[in-house]
């Protein structure tokens, strides 16, 4: 069994020297708006101690920047550049909802047939319950069942054993009234999808979904992470420290958990998969996901509520299927946070104006994904 360290909750809330812009790609995107992006990453990666980063801007369905900062590895000062692989934490929750989502464009399920259907032996405390809950109950996180933080904090180091907590779990509201973040529930989402095809849900993810994308470089868990020449090491600030490494085995169970929160990418990959956000399902003329699906995915489920985080990043905030949407200074956005210890990542895309930004990190700073996202998203992708 292996520790869940405040897994993965979606985040709605380094010193000038270690900020110097690395590997840089700008694609039509106007003189001005360089420097102040990067400006505003100066900014906010002093102010919050963060490490290092990547951006990448998309601007009229075109990915007009990418572009690294600071260092990726503090000890060895390595610098990130846009082919530097960060964990991206929940946003991997949005990359099953996709694979569940082919899989209904093929017929092979339904967002709304009870998953007993998929996996007969599949069990819940109460018996009603596991008769009738739904995929769109698991992607949208109204299945009821509780949230993360009162699930046991050891994690079962296989995905059947995470599956077999169910089993004792009490379901903790009638399905489909209550907002409740449950990342087990995107593993049993993940879950169904290997029942149906046969393979793991990496190896699905990895062939039917990456491949694609161009994201050759894509992998799961911090296993994959740590052998990868080009990768960002976690970090943590201590006041009296300063920028502490997390050890690796601090993210053990992000492998079991991989659908949930255990996806590694790099910033080049992410802007791929913010332009498949924003289009119509296709990318370089390869068919991932029907319209309709995709619409389906960004199409807001629930309220969240504003009892459910301390800071409200944005207004009319809901979920979706592996997505939260939201308002901002009257764009709708659809986006997604990820937090692991040592990492922060950001996802939003405004799909009406074909525009979006990523933000990836190697620090633990909430407010900079936050706040550099918001003003991005007012400054250049309205």
């Amino acid at each position: 069994m292996v520790m869940i360290p405040g897994f993965c909750a979606p985040l709605l809330v380094a010193c000038l020297v270690c900020i110097a812009p690395a590997a840089v790609t700008t694609r039509s995107v106007p003189a001005a708006d360089v420097p102040a992006a990067d400006r505003l990453m100066a900014r906010l990666m002093s102010s919050d101690n963060v490490p290092g980063a990547a951006l990448a801007l998309i601007k009229d369905g075109k990915i007009v920047l990418e572009k690294g900062y600071g260092l990726r590895d503090v000890e060895t000062h390595a610098l990130v550049t846009t082919a530097t692989l960060f964990n991206i934490g929940s946003i991997s929750k949005s990359f099953t909802a996709l694979g569940i989502a082919q899989l209904v464009d093929q017929g092979r399920v339904a967002l709304d047939a009870p998953i007993i259907g998929y996996i007969s032996d599949f069990k819940l405390s109460d018996p009603h319950a596991a008769q009738a809950m739904t995929l769109r109950q698991l992607l949208s996180h109204t299945s009821g069942l509780p949230a993360d933080e009162q699930w046991p904090p050891m994690v079962p180091p296989t995905r059947d054993g995470i599956v077999g907590e169910f089993a004792s779990i009490p379901v903790a509201a009638p399905p489909g009234t209550r907002f409740q973040y449950c990342s087990r529930c995107i593993v049993l989402a993940a879950y169904v999808l290997e029942r149906v095809t046969g393979q793991t849900w990496e190896a699905y993810t990895r062939a039917q979904i990456f491949a694609p994308l161009g994201m050759t470089t894509a992998s799961f868990g911090p296993h994959e992470l740590a052998k990868a020449p080009d990768r960002a090491r976690g970090y943590r600030h201590d006041a009296v420290l300063g920028d502490v490494p997390v050890p690796w085995d601090r993210l053990a169970y992000l492998e079991p958990l991989a659908p949930g929160g255990g996806i590694n990418a790099n910033i080049d990959d992410m802007a791929h998969y913010a332009l498949l956000q924003v289009g119509d399902g296709t990318i370089a003329g390869h068919r991932l996901v029907s319209a309709q699906m995709l619409a389906e995915l960004h199409r807001p489920e629930i309220a969240v509520g504003d009892d459910w985080t301390p800071t409200a990043v944005a207004e009319n905030l809901h979920y979706a299927l592996g997505w939260f949407t939201a308002d901002m200074h009257g764009a709708h956005v659809v986006l997604h946070f990820g937090g692991n210890p040592g990492f922060r990542a950001v996802i939003a895309v405004v799909p009406s104006a074909k525009a979006g930004v990523v933000i990836l990190t190697n620090g633990e700073s909430n407010h900079f994904t936050s706040a550099a996202m918001r003003s991005l998203i007012v400054q250049y992708l309205r």
